[in-house]
C-alpha cells in the first residue's frame, strides 16, 4: 500500500479546512470578486484564455508600446506565479481530503491512494517549478529595468 500523505500541515489541518469549504457557507469568505462571482473552473479556463491570448498578442511583437509595457507584462506575470505555488498545494490538500472522506474513487485498476499520492506528488513538483519560474520572471524584470525606449 502507498505511504499515507500529509502534503502540507497536519491531517487535522487538512481534514478541517476541508469539512469547512464542503458544507454550506463554510471556509473563507471570497476575497475578490470574481471569487464571489464565479466558479473556480470558470476562473482557470480564464486564467488559462489571458494567457493565450497575450501569447497571440506577443507573436508579432508590435503590439507593445516600449519596454515599460514589456516590464508591465513581466511583473504581472510574476505576481502570478507567485500565487501558484499555494494554489498548488490548496489542491494536493483538497484530494487529500476528498481521499479520506470517500469523495473519489480511483481508476484504471490501481489503488486510489497510488493516484492521490502521485497527483499531490505532480502538484508538489508544480509549485517548485513555480517558485523558479517567479525568481526568473524578478529577474528578467530587475534587467529589463535597464532598459529603455530608444531615442
Amino acid at each position: 500500500m502507498p505511504k499515507k500523505v500529509r502534503p502540507y500541515g497536519s491531517g487535522m489541518d487538512a481534514e478541517a479546512a476541508g469539512l469547512a469549504r464542503s458544507r454550506p457557507g463554510g471556509g473563507e469568505e471570497p476575497t475578490s470578486e470574481l471569487a464571489s462571482t464565479m466558479t473556480v473552473g470558470e476562473i482557470a479556463d480564464q486564467a488559462a484564455e489571458a494567457i493565450r491570448a497575450l501569447n497571440d498578442l506577443t507573436s508579432g511583437g508590435t503590439e507593445f508600446a516600449g519596454p515599460d509595457e514589456v516590464r508591465d507584462v513581466i511583473a504581472s506575470l510574476e505576481q502570478m506565479g507567485q500565487s501558484l505555488p499555494r494554489l498548488c498545494e490548496q489542491l494536493a490538500r483538497i484530494l487529500v481530503v476528498q481521499r479520506e472522506d470517500g469523495q473519489i474513487a480511483g481508476g484504471s485498476g490501481r489503488d486510489l491512494d497510488f493516484w492521490v499520492v502521485e497527483a499531490v506528488e505532480a502538484l508538489a513538483a508544480a509549485g517548485q517549478a513555480a517558485d523558479m519560474m517567479t525568481a526568473a520572471l524578478g529577474q528578467a524584470g530587475k534587467t529589463s529595468a535597464e532598459l529603455g525606449p530608444a531615442r
